[in-house]
């Protein structure tokens, strides 16, 4: 969703971040300045004689974006093939041409995905038009007024349920303001409010299930390269990992918690923070204050939430491998047979050149003779849960997940009674929040294609495998952990890293004999671990709503986000060595 960073910030945050502006700061929302301080505004009254010469300087220091990245290992990689076909005949150079065109072939290669993020995020517009998610939200922590403490478990395995199934996290940012002012009347401090935002989404994501953004699009790359995974393990290593994970953090995030209630000078957040959160959250302000008139659920809101609930539960269950765990309630009404066809010379070279020219070469002649017969399963009747999208639940992908989701988004805004005019503009708008990520999905892409169309990802796996060859599961598990680390630091979306390495990293580990899915795995928990301290991940407009500097927030995050990466490799390095 986590298809990693996944998504942008959207809209949605824009009151949040007007408040902010009344206070004399601008927040820097867009995806190529996270993680930087906003420079004071210079058309503001009050801005110092050099704020427009600091803004200049602050925009010179701005991180690239991911498109930007991964535009440069495309061309990194291209002229890399250049170089090395010179040197060994294993490598074929790719052309210039070959070069500017593979991002738009690599768009047309993921268009699956990228149109499944495409009608996800129309359908998160549409929902959010309503305004139900954060009425509900308010709703719930009025409701336990007096014993707010509750709301950190309640909270953290909410979002971490939303962040294993579908990588749930960019839309917490406006929890961090919302649960800020709630934790920081009930006596705690904003920190405690940040982390369990932060960690129940992040630890969701580090032990995600079936969450098409990490797991649906590794798994998809493992299968075009003809490796097929046991979705039964990932989904139990995945719910081990998310247990483990939201174990550790709730016993920091509570332990921190006390101490804060006993005693507020034993807060970690600097004097300025606090005096911020103060002037923030200590009740002048009545739009931060939960109130009946801002906190009551209307009837038209509360059916929308269970629509919702019900559109991801029925997504989740379309993923979930029914049949490997021996469940066929799915497929009941279904039938097929099997229809056998004789295929003659000229069928048999067409038939060829149609599904194995890319990878064999082309079939130009073949004797006249020559007779085969190909077998094929023809549907003579749906299941019953297939009259929808014409596949069973239990057998979705994201053509099945697209159309469910599209077609919800109809039916909540029908019983939202939105209008026309409404409902094409939430889903458009939220459509738009998605392009980025859906454009990173055909940059990732691009990248796999010229390696695959010079062979350098062949000379990459066969110089790894040798290099790596003898190395115990012991070994190859926390180093592989460790590169996944390091590259999800630098690619921030989810779904670009798992298209850009699982091609490569799926095929090493079955030369090595090591299993597929907990390589998918090592890639989902490193990139969750990554996204709870990353410079680069998206939680950094959080923190400043909440009125957390990233550094406070790292001197306390560091002790649980060091636990979980050890006790994660831990799981995965067993996991390996037995399966």
């Amino acid at each position: 969703m986590t298809v990693a960073a996944r998504k942008h910030p959207s809209k949605r945050y824009a009151a949040a971040a007007g408040r902010l502006r009344k206070e004399g700061s601008r927040l820097a929302m867009s995806d190529q300045n996270h993680g930087q301080e906003a420079a004071p505004d210079p058309n503001l009254p009050n801005a110092p004689a050099d704020a427009g010469d600091r803004a200049r300087g602050k925009r010179k220091h701005q991180m690239i974006s991911s498109y930007t990245i991964l535009l440069i290992i495309t061309v990194v990689i291209g002229v890399a093939t250049m170089l090395i076909a010179r040197v060994t005949p294993e490598v074929t150079a790719v052309k210039v041409s070959d070069i500017i065109s593979s991002p738009v072939k690599g768009v047309l290669d993921g268009i699956e995905i990228s149109l499944f993020l495409l009608i996800f995020g129309g359908c998160m517009g549409v929902v959010n038009k309503v305004g139900a998610i954060e009425t509900g939200i308010r709703a719930l922590v009025r409701r336990l007024e007096g014993r707010e403490l509750v709301l950190v478990p309640v909270i953290m395995a909410i979002f971490a349920v939303l962040g294993s199934a579908y990588g749930f996290c960019e839309e917490t940012i406006p929890f961090y303001a919302l649960l800020g002012s709630v934790m920081y009347l009930a006596g705690y401090d904003t920190m405690v409010s940040s982390a369990t935002v932060l960690f129940g989404a992040g630890v969701g994501c580090l032990g995600s299930t079936v969450n098409p953004f990490a797991n649906g699009v590794a798994i998809a790359s493992l299968h075009d390269k003809g490796i097929e995974c046991n979705q039964v393990t990932i989904i139990a290593l995945g719910a081990l990992l998310c247990v483990m994970a939201y174990c550790v953090s709730l016993f920091f995030i509570l332990r921190y918690a006390r101490r804060v209630q006993r005693d507020k000078g034993s807060s970690i957040l600097s004097l300025q923070e606090r005096e911020a959160c103060d002037e923030a959250f200590g009740g002048k302000d009545s739009s931060q204050v939960l109130t009946r008139e801002n906190s009551t659920l209307t009837g038209t809101q509360k059916v929308t939430l269970v629509l919702f609930a019900l559109t991801f539960v029925v997504m989740i269950a379309g993923f979930v491998p029914w049949g490997d765990f021996g469940v066929n309630v799915f497929d009941a009404g279904a039938s097929s047979h099997d229809q056998t066809q004789q295929l003659d010379a000229d069928a048999i070279k067409d038939d060829w050149n149609d599904t194995s020219a890319d990878k064999y070469g082309t079939m130009t002649s073949i004797s006249k003779g020559a007779r085969a017969t190909t077998t094929s399963t023809v549907e003579d009747s749906q299941s019953w849960t297939g009259w929808l999208t014409g596949a069973s639940i239990g057998d979705w992908y994201f053509n099945e997940a697209s159309t469910w989701f599209f077609v919800m988004a109809i039916v909540i805004a029908l019983v939202a009674r939105l209008s026309e005019a409404d409902t094409v503009d939430a889903f458009i708008g939220g459509a738009g929040e998605m392009v980025g990520v859906a454009l990173v999905v055909g940059l990732s892409r691009a990248i796999e294609l010229l390696m695959n169309m010079s062979g350098l990802d062949q000379l990459i796996l066969t110089s790894a495998s040798h290099s790596l060859q003898g190395l115990s599961a012991m070994v190859f598990t926390p180093l592989c952990y460790l590169v996944y680390l390091g590259l999800s630091i630098i690619i921030t979306s989810t779904s670009a890293l798992a298209s850009v390495s699982m091609p490569i990293m799926g095929p090493l580990a079955q030369v090595l004999h090591f299993s597929p899915d907990v390589v998918v795995m090592i890639f989902v928990a490193a990139n969750g671990l990554a996204n709870l301290f990353s410079p680069t991940a998206i939680f950094l407009p959080g923190l400043m709503l909440a009125h957390v500097g990233y550094g406070t927030y790292l001197r306390w995050a560091w002790k649980p986000i060091v636990v979980i990466g050890v006790l994660s490799v831990a799981i995965l390095t067993a996991a390996m060595m037995i399966l």
